[in-house]
């Protein structure tokens, strides 16, 4: 899971206006400020969670994601928002976001579903990073759904707002201030967030619209995003599908091939190039999603245990002492005291 340097970079930038300490935020990320410019750059999610989490830490701002996302430029999201603004309508620029929603954001894919009269533009945060930090994954969700309400407005130069906007997490003891941000209807609660929006207003022509400069555009995103997945490996297109297909038992390895259009022997074929087997990448991922769990200090070690499809605690035990050379209770101690 990576995320946009610039992204964050506006993320202490804000949070430097609401008090908090620019010098320390940037220290997280072991860069300085010109370099958070640099448009290649991105940051695994261990260093994004730290920077945020200091961030709500210093600035106490219960609404930090809804505030970052009406204060932040919309040059901020870069390439996809040249392309959106060149797209010929909303409803096209949707759709080129859903295609380069990975350019910005990894953690966070887009959906698309269109209807007569309500288009769906829903989001999924990754299941592993909602793990390593849940009020992370909630600013986030938060910014980038008034972010992208406010990109929507600026191609048609319309006050446009959603029908409708559920929230995939808990609702909040201050939730008017949502109604205030969106103007529309707000519901909490459940695994996704979609947005509703009106099938005539995506519909509308973009002001901005510039053909010759789009395919300019898409070319060149096209070709990033290739070189993206290239950087990753086919290994990590793997984990991030069975990421996804976790509810909450780990996958098959047929269900990973089916979601990849592909034959079981032609995904081993192509993790062998990688110098990988599917357990490896599943070995890897079960040690990833361990030590989150085992933060959680309201998991006993056989609930773990089942969560990872192991058949007893000893089981796991086992595995957790080969991947870490310690075991289960003591890994949580240490983690506890650190």
């Amino acid at each position: 899971m990576q995320f946009r340097a610039r992204f964050l970079a506006n993320v202490i930038q804000f949070a430097a206006q609401q008090g908090a300490s620019p010098k320390q935020l940037l220290a997280l990320t072991g860069k300085n400020r010109a370099q958070l410019n640099d448009e290649l750059l991105y940051f695994e999610a261990d260093i994004y969670n730290k920077v945020v989490e200091e961030a709500l830490r210093q600035t106490t701002d219960p609404f930090l994601g809804l505030h970052l996302g009406q204060y932040m430029s919309l040059s901020a999201a870069g390439l996809i928002v040249q392309i959106v603004q060149s797209s010929n309508t909303i409803a096209e620029g949707l759709e080129h976001i859903i295609a380069f929603a990975n350019l910005g954001c990894q953690a966070l894919p887009f959906t698309l579903k269109k209807g007569k009269e309500e288009w769906i533009l829903e989001m999924t945060p990754n299941a592993l990073w909602c793990k390593q930090s849940e009020q992370v994954v909630r600013h986030t969700i938060d910014g980038t759904v008034i972010f992208t309400i406010r990109e929507i407005q600026s191609l048609s130069h319309q006050k446009y707002y959603p029908l409708r906007v559920h929230f995939g997490y808990e609702k909040p003891q201050k939730f008017l201030a949502y109604e205030e941000a969106f103007r529309c209807p707000v519901s909490f609660g459940g695994e996704s967030t979609p947005i509703v929006l009106n099938a005539k207003h995506v519909q509308e022509a973009v002001i901005t619209s510039d053909y010759k400069l789009l395919k300019v555009l898409v070319k060149f995103a096209e070709a990033k995003l290739e070189s993206l997945q290239k950087q990753k490996g086919f290994g990590q297109t793997v984990k991030n599908t069975i990421i996804n297909l976790i509810q909450p038992q780990f996958p098959s390895i047929k269900q990973v091939a089916l979601n990849l259009n592909m034959s079981v022997r032609s995904l081993q074929r192509k993790l062998k190039q990688d110098a990988l087997t599917y357990k490896d990448v599943m070995d890897e991922l079960k040690q990833q999603f361990a030590c989150d769990y085992l933060k959680n200090k309201h998991l006993i070690i056989k609930e773990i245990a089942f969560l990872l499809d192991y058949s007893d605690a000893s089981s796991f035990t086992r595995s957790f002492k080969r991947w870490t050379g310690t075991k289960p209770e003591k890994y949580r101690l240490q983690v506890q005291n650190s």
